[in-house]
């Protein structure tokens, strides 16, 4: 469900984007003397103004159910502010706001939803870890991947932590098991990676922003 809601706030960002560029008010605005810069500084504060609605009524509702899992709350934080850059960018790859709104559903839902059960499963299956930790990281180039998969550790990250205790201690020369998975929530390999790459998505995300209308890239 966490991932769905994730899916649906940029959906409705790339709409606006889309409309405003298919019926050209954005080129009339920079007609009438707005700069790009300040085109996308006015639509980045609004976006993640809005976004923070939504993801603060989720951090709301995890305390007063008591299901607040540990540290989950910054990366709903630090969500915003990484999914608004990535959906600009992603917002070129499509001319009709119909198809950019449901590739962006897509995108997330896959990303925040199936492909972190995917990776959970893999790490916690001996001949599979190591392909698991692999994507466990590949993963993170979509936000909403971040922000599940914090979730889904802090849920249920001592499975796999105990998981890969008793592999590495009864594994045979034929499975290699890769390293330990720290038991500390944040430590790099855990949350501390997700919220650190979330603020290179923001960072990032605007820096290709910026070439793209610079039509360097």
């Amino acid at each position: 469900m966490t991932a769905i809601a994730l899916a649906l706030i940029p959906c409705v960002m790339v709409q606006f984007i889309l409309q405003e560029r298919q019926l050209q008010l954005k080129h009339q605005q920079l007609l009438s003397g707005m700069s790009l810069a300040g085109y996308w500084t006015s639509n980045l504060f609004f976006d993640v103004m809005m976004a923070y609605i939504p993801t603060g009524f989720i951090i709301l509702l995890t305390f007063l159910f008591n299901v607040g899992f540990e540290g989950i709350w910054v990366l709903f934080l630090l969500f915003p502010p990484a999914v608004v850059p990535f959906t600009y960018v992603t917002s070129f790859l499509f001319t009709s706001d119909i198809n950019a709104q449901i590739m962006t559903l897509f995108i997330h839902f896959v990303g925040g939803g199936l492909l972190v059960v995917v990776v959970f499963v893999l790490q916690y299956i001996p001949i599979t870890m190591k392909y698991g930790d692999a994507l466990r990281w590949a993963c993170t180039v979509i936000p909403s991947f971040c922000v599940t998969h914090g979730i889904l550790f802090s849920a249920s990250g001592t499975l796999l932590v105990d998981q890969r205790t008793q592999s590495s201690s009864s594994s045979s020369d034929t499975v290699v098991i890769p390293r330990q998975i720290p038991e500390e929530i944040w430590a790099w390999y855990n949350l501390k990676g997700d919220a650190a790459i979330l603020v290179l998505h923001f960072v990032f995300g605007l820096v290709v922003l910026a070439l793209i209308e610079l039509e360097v890239v």
